[in-house]
């Protein structure tokens, strides 16, 4: 770590101005697309920013498709075929489907809750039991209950019910002939004794072209023609009613592992629909940035870093001080060596410098700490402000009080003070001048504040923002603000928030740094400010 004065190159640029408005800000850049565009490149990318969430419901599903056949057995089910006869000329298939029809009545399953005495209702037992055509003439019935036998039984009696049922829906049928032939008769008899009573004997007609013979014959035809067809109604019926079961319901065999392999795929399968859309509503409404570029707009300064956080399971159980462990992290260690680049060394009075967490207090607070160990090692005398509710910097450096004390990090040759802000007084107050001609620090009306900031070679603080009290008091600590912000864990209005304060307090936005970048950014980080294109032109360089 270099100990020479970093100086931000200061570049001489003329005044552009635009009188004529030739070069208007017309809006937003070109460079950017729609804030409202949905494209297919930002579903794949949420997807695969969101690739463990949608593993993880894909588990899930396959996990709860596997516990289902545990939870949820399956029901026994048991089947009987039925070989059925129907009418001579009758379209076969439609014929099928009448009698699958007829086996779900209401009628037949309420006949069968009479004679099983079930405590069910019609639509109950309808659901446990289904008739299906195999063929033109076999109708396959299947029950289901909670154990082999009880399956068998129903289905059995299901079967008998409906061929009962249905053999008294085919002796209806005769019904009307029936009548038919009755008046028919009845007409015949009356004709009869019409010809008797002219005088003339129905058997051997004399006068056959006579009104009464003539009605009597007719009277006769029309009872043979009714006759026959009852005949040919009750041989129809007999040859219906040859109907039969074709063997004795039994259990059907279910093999487990297909069970098991039906309902693990359709649990996955349901996972993975489940999640993929949980994935793509979710970066549809949410507001979270992920991209460097879009923070960097928000935030109004460049991303100068992108850095992986410092991994977690090195990180607990949380040692009480800063270890040595911890600062030797490769994140740490990228993260500490940048904020140390950006330090102005030449300003006057001391350089002052606040690393501002948006999101992530406990990695800002080891990496404060990190660089404070490290610049005390080099001979710096720095003075450290934990500006943070938790205290969590304080604590790593060995200060567990209010006030201005040494750490625990001070030795002859590296020089550490740390102050810690009473929660109770509001927002403290530094020393800092800022906007200043004077090049000493003003008062702070803590005298150990003020002692320690006198002598200090360098002033690191942390700090977090929130709109209720600004950043104003900040403006007393430091005159460069750095932004630490997460990938995906903070809004689009609070990292605008943060900027817009940091600016009204007067600080320079000197960098910001990007934890847990997401893989699928190709972006820069650049802020529009700062991306080159010219907004005004001074006309005056035209020689105007």
């Amino acid at each position: 770590m270099s100990n020479q004065p970093y100086n931000e190159p200061v570049v001489s640029q003329p005044a552009w101005t635009d009188d004529d408005g030739l070069f208007a800000d017309d809006g937003p850049s070109t460079a950017y697309p729609p804030d409202a565009l949905v494209t297919f490149r930002f579903l794949r990318d949420a997807v695969r920013r969101h690739l463990r969430i949608w593993l993880i419901v894909a588990i899930v599903g396959l996990a709860g498709g596997l516990a289902s056949t545990v939870v949820v057995p399956t029901p026994n089910v048991s089947s009987t075929r039925l070989l059925l006869t129907h009418r001579d000329g009758e379209d076969p298939a439609k014929a099928m489907a009448t009698d699958v029809s007829l086996a779900t009545t209401h009628t037949v399953a309420q006949r069968v809750i009479d004679l099983l005495k079930l405590p069910e209702t019609q639509d109950d037992l309808l659901k446990e039991y289904a008739a299906g055509a195999k063929t033109d003439r076999v109708l396959e019935i299947t029950a289901s209950a909670k154990t082999p036998d009880q399956a068998t039984k129903l289905a059995t009696v299901v079967a008998q019910v409906f061929l009962i049922y249905r053999k008294e829906q085919i002796a209806l049928q005769d019904a009307p002939l029936r009548r038919d032939l009755t008046a028919a008769q009845s007409d015949l008899a009356v004709a009869e004794q019409a010809v008797r009573a002219a005088g003339d004997d129905p058997d051997e007609l004399k006068r056959p072209t006579s009104p009464e013979a003539i009605r009597l014959g007719a009277a006769r035809d029309r009872a043979q023609y009714v006759g026959q067809q009852l005949l040919d109604q009750q041989v129809q019926a007999s040859r219906m009613n040859s109907s039969r079961m074709l063997d004795a319901a039994a259990p059907v065999p279910v093999s487990a592992k297909r069970t098991i392999a039906i309902n693990a795929a359709t649990g996955l399968l349901a996972g993975l629909f489940i999640g993929l859309g949980f994935v793509i509503v979710r970066a549809l409404v949410s507001d979270r940035l992920w991209k460097r570029q879009d923070i960097a707009r928000a935030l109004g300064a460049r991303v100068r870093l992108s850095s992986e956080r410092p991994r977690r399971w090195r990180l607990l159980p949380f040692p009480r001080y800063l270890s040595d462990s911890q600062r030797r992290q490769p994140e740490v260690r990228l993260m500490v060596q940048h904020l140390d680049q950006r330090i102005f060394w030449g300003e006057r009075p001391t350089p002052a410098t606040a690393v501002v967490s948006v999101d992530d207090v406990k990695t800002c607070a080891l990496v404060v700490a990190s660089l404070a160990v490290a610049l005390a090692e080099e001979g710096k005398h720095v003075l450290v402000a934990d500006l943070t509710e938790t205290g969590r910097l304080a604590g790593m450096l060995g200060v567990r009080t209010p006030g201005t004390h040494e750490s625990r990090f001070s030795e002859p040759g590296r020089r550490i003070d740390v102050h810690r802000p009473d929660p109770d007084r509001g927002p403290a107050q530094g020393c800092y001048l800022h906007l200043s001609d004077s090049n000493r620090p003003s008062s702070s009306g803590d005298i150990a504040l003020d002692s320690a900031w006198e002598v200090a070679d360098l002033v690191l603080s942390l700090t977090t923002l929130t709109p209720q009290i600004g950043a104003d008091h900040l403006g007393t600590w430091a005159s460069h603000a750095a932004v630490v912000v997460t990938a995906g864990e903070t809004t689009t209005t609070k990292i605008q928030a943060t900027g817009e304060m940091l600016r009204l307090a007067g600080l320079e936005l000197d960098t910001a740094v990007v934890l847990r970048p997401d893989h699928t950014d190709e972006s820069v980080g650049v802020a529009e400010a700062e991306a080159g294109t010219p907004r005004t032109v001074d006309i005056e360089m035209f020689g105007r």
